[in-house]
């Protein structure tokens, strides 16, 4: 951008200096520097411009504790998913239960350490009277069981619900 401005005023002042006016050495020196002045206010506006579009570009996710550890603040993420209604892959599981496998791996710039996972089941009946809980955590993935002692989830029960898991993590992408 600045080389752009740069090349105008180049321009600008050749084309003023071969102008077959009659015009002084000193009007056109004058005009030169209106010129110059002008164009170092707006180069001045552009990049106040952009350190502004950068600035609101950066957000800001504050990690204050993890399972292993702090890592670079700097590179901090939010990415959240859903199994999505009917779709999710529900599995028997214990007498009482169903789990299923939670993909992460979409979340772009992947996480380099495991992050500090939120779920919460969705569904269309009696996911309220669960009791859920997650396992083998990795950056890329991880599995959540789900137990509930007044219905049978099993046997499909779970899929026919329209049960999913809605999920956040938030970690360290270096």
């Amino acid at each position: 951008m600045r080389l752009t401005l740069l090349l105008l005023l180049c321009v600008l002042v050749a084309v003023l200096f071969n102008r077959s006016s009659a015009a002084s050495q000193g009007q056109r020196i004058a005009a030169l520097e209106i010129a110059v002045a002008r164009q170092a206010e707006q180069i001045a506006e552009l990049t106040e411009k952009l350190a502004k579009r950068e600035n609101s570009k950066k957000t800001e996710v504050s990690i204050v504790s993890g399972e292993e550890g702090l890592g670079d603040s700097s590179c901090s993420k939010v990415c959240a998913g859903t199994t999505r209604r009917f779709f999710t892959q529900w599995e028997d599981y214990s007498s009482d239960g169903v789990s299923t496998t939670v993909d992460m791996s979409d979340c772009g710039r992947g996480f380099v350490k495991t992050p500090t996972i939120i779920t919460d089941l969705e569904g269309f009946g009696w996911q309220w009277k669960t009791t859920s809980a997650i396992y083998s955590a990795t950056p890329d993935s991880f599995r959540l069981q789900v137990r509930n002692w007044l219905w049978d989830p099993q046997g499909g029960n779970a899929g026919k619900k329209g049960w999913n898991v809605e999920w956040i993590a938030v970690g360290y992408t270096c």
